[in-house]
């Protein structure tokens, strides 16, 4: 046996045998920066001469400055090499006795399979987030314009937290007298949350004349349609459904488990329009929807949100409320929702965790 090989064998803790069963390559050079070991997998793969201790690739490439380095300084040094067009992680760490470096020993590990499969998740990625930025164009473009529909002034706050939002509002006629509005919050914030209020938007404007003047009978039907989807039952979403009456006033509607209340200003009061209800989800195998109205007047107006906005959270980890949001719109008679947005933001602690959506109608 080489002297060298000899010395290092007696003076370090290698375990050949151990080496030479396993998948990496490793060898082991002396003190003088020279092989004198290289494992059973180094040598099937680069090829191996017995005789003068040298793989068939070593001086052109496996003989570098790098194990010189780290005789001389003591340091692990970690790189890649290319060897055989497959690429390799390359661990070079020295070997030591009595504190003395004796040599150094080179782990080869092939990585060109993780490469090419963080290579093909990073253009799948690329891929997503291209269709997900087409969607998110696509879920902007179907929210309402802001102004006047009849004698109701329209605005709204919509801020997703990711690329694609769970919130989905709408405002339409239902024929010349009366107006539909909605707010559905679904659960979750990603792709699948945005297909259901994809599905919502659909459902909203096909249900029958008939059940878009019945508010608890368009949630029905909504629920019936959504259970018949078949999703997961994890996949739910809330919905509160109100109808205008342009000519008398009447604002009737119905709550499937939507959270917070609407808000209702007239005057200097302000109300929560608690109505409970289930929310849209095939966990329930039965629902019934209750019915109420209320008389909005000129100057009234109503404010419909998310959770996303009540529950924006500061540095100390506190909600951020509904009175907040009252204070606003008892206070301010115009730029309400600016002066919310302004608010919650002042008030957001870190990242936006929730879709941040609030929908307000004011009576003229």
């Amino acid at each position: 046996m080489n002297e060298d090989l000899e010395e290092v064998l007696k003076n370090s803790k290698l375990n050949y045998q151990i080496l030479d069963g396993i998948v990496d390559l490793v060898r082991v050079l002396d003190h003088r920066n020279e092989v004198v070991y290289v494992n059973q997998a180094m040598k099937d793969t680069l090829g191996y001469d017995t005789e003068n201790l040298i793989c068939n690739i070593y001086d052109n490439i496996l003989k570098s400055k790098i194990t010189k380095r780290t005789l001389e300084t003591g340091e692990v040094i970690q790189r890649e090499e290319t060897i055989q067009d497959k690429l390799y992680s390359v661990k070079c760490s020295p070997i030591k006795s009595d504190e003395k470096i004796i040599g150094v020993v080179e782990v080869f590990r092939n990585i060109s399979q993780e490469r090419k499969l963080i290579s093909a998740i990073v253009e799948k990625n690329k891929s997503m987030t291209v269709e997900m930025n087409h969607a998110r164009k696509i879920q902007t473009a179907l929210l309402p314009e802001k102004g006047f529909f009849g004698v109701l002034n329209v605005d709204y706050l919509y801020r997703p937290s990711n690329l694609l939002s769970g919130d989905m509002f709408d405002i339409f006629e239902i024929d010349d007298d009366h107006l539909g509005i909605y707010i559905a919050d679904t659960v979750g914030h990603g792709f699948a949350a945005s297909m259901v209020t994809m599905f919502i938007r659909i459902t909203m404007r096909t249900i029958s004349y008939g059940k878009k003047l019945r508010p608890s009978m368009l949630l029905q039907e909504l629920w019936r349609r959504f259970k018949n989807l078949g999703l997961d039952f994890e996949i739910y979403f809330t919905c509160f459904y109100g109808v205008f009456n342009k000519k008398t006033g009447q604002f009737t509607y119905s709550n499937a488990g939507h959270f917070p209340c609407p808000l209702i200003v007239q005057g200097e009061i302000i109300k929560e329009i608690e109505v409970e209800g289930y929310p849209i989800s095939r966990f329930f195998d039965k629902v019934e929807y209750k019915e109420y109205s209320i008389k909005l007047n000129t100057s009234d107006k109503v404010i419909m949100m998310s959770d996303g906005v009540s529950e924006v959270m500061n540095y100390e980890n506190e909600p951020y409320g509904i009175e907040r949001i009252k204070d606003i719109m008892l206070k301010n008679e115009t730029d309400e929702l600016l002066k919310l947005k302004q608010s919650i933001y002042s008030y957001m602690w870190g990242e936006q965790k929730d879709d941040i959506t609030a929908l307000l109608i004011k009576v003229w």
